[in-house]
């Protein structure tokens, strides 16, 4: 059998680790004492501002479970991306070592504790704590799903979407300006995999991020993962998702690999976002097929599951490599043979 767990279908005996990057928030996380300079990067290239052209940077996700490993290798990545929630409710050793990090790779910051979605004020409280953590790490941009993960007295432990009509659109906007004031780095929203819809839904998926976004002016962390397995549960076109996005807007981009469930209660195998296998070969083609209008600042890989298969980890950070090489040289061709002509 199988369960949602951090907003994802995972078999019901698999166990959510302290370092993974679970959905579940923690109503009162333990307060941590930040420090309010801003620590120097090091050496490698990193997720800075990117341009028409430009190479993203490529890294993966920082997880608890794989700190040595992460260390033993960092060399191979050009950034981690750091969630922020882990240093909110961690151990202190958790907290350590995510701080010690800072100043020898480039960071960047997501949170999966922000509910942006509730219908309820925001907690400022929680803002601020997430303004001082960027500020530790620094890291140029904050992301967060665009989804709910509790009401009021109840955290439901699950990433879940939104209605998507133009009040529920009015109450965002106004939300990730609030962010927006207090957060002194871009803050991004991020595209998320969902097992139901809401039948009142009057935008698509696409339009309900134009409306937030043409508005605030925040950008996407597009995950190509969930939009490849929404697509697949679906029956809708991704690649028309990605067409209908302003040029530009997706700042940071998400990879991941999932796993096909088949269960008796289901008509047809689900396509499940469980961040436990190597990233498909259609997910890399959605990633190409975006990099087609965006520029992303850095693309980030995510593995939550089966740790120790670390060589797959390293071989899909080489196959995004190898699909930015091939498109940047290609790029690079067409220019040449443009400018001969």
């Amino acid at each position: 059998m199988f369960e949602v767990v951090g907003g994802r279908l995972v078999p019901s005996d698999t166990k959510s680790s302290p370092g993974t990057d679970s959905a579940r928030s923690t109503p009162s996380p333990p307060r941590v004492a930040m420090m309010s300079d801003r620590a120097g990067l090091g050496t490698h290239p990193g997720p800075q501002k990117a341009t028409a052209g430009a190479h993203p940077a490529v890294g993966i996700g920082y997880r608890r479970n794989l700190d040595q490993w992460t260390r033993a290798n960092l060399a191979r990545f050009d950034v981690l991306e750091i969630t922020l929630d882990h240093c909110l409710a961690g151990s202190e050793a958790t907290r350590a070592a995510i701080f010690d990090l800072v100043g020898q790779i480039p960071l960047t910051a997501h949170g999966i504790g922000l509910s942006i979605g509730t219908d309820a004020p925001l907690d400022l409280a929680y803002v601020d704590e997430i303004a001082l953590l960027v500020d530790r790490l620094n890291a140029p941009a904050y992301s967060e799903h665009l989804a709910f993960t509790r009401v009021p007295g109840r955290d439901l432990g699950n990433l879940l979407p939104l209605p998507k009509t133009e009040t529920v659109a009015e109450s965002i906007i106004a939300k990730v300006r609030t962010i927006q004031s207090r957060i002194s780095v871009p803050f991004l929203l991020e595209n998320i995999t969902y097992v139901f819809d809401w039948p009142d839904s009057e935008l698509s998926d696409a339009e309900f991020f134009k409306l937030i976004c043409g508005e605030t002016g925040v950008g996407i962390l597009l995950d190509v993962e969930n939009l490849y397995v929404n697509s697949e549960n679906y029956g809708f076109d991704p690649y028309a998702f990605l067409d209908a996005l302003p040029a530009g807007v997706v700042k940071e981009v998400h990879v991941a690999g999932g796993a096909a469930l088949s269960e008796d209660f289901l008509p047809r195998p689900f396509a499940a976002d469980s961040h436990s296998h190597p990233v498909p070969e259609a997910a890399l083609d959605l990633l190409d097929h975006a990099l087609e209008r965006q520029a992303p600042a850095a693309i980030v890989l995510e593995r939550d599951d089966r740790f120790d298969a670390t060589e797959e980890i390293l071989d899909d950070v080489a196959l995004i490599r190898a699909r930015l090489d091939r498109r940047f040289e290609d790029a690079h061709v067409r220019h040449a043979l443009g400018s001969a002509g």
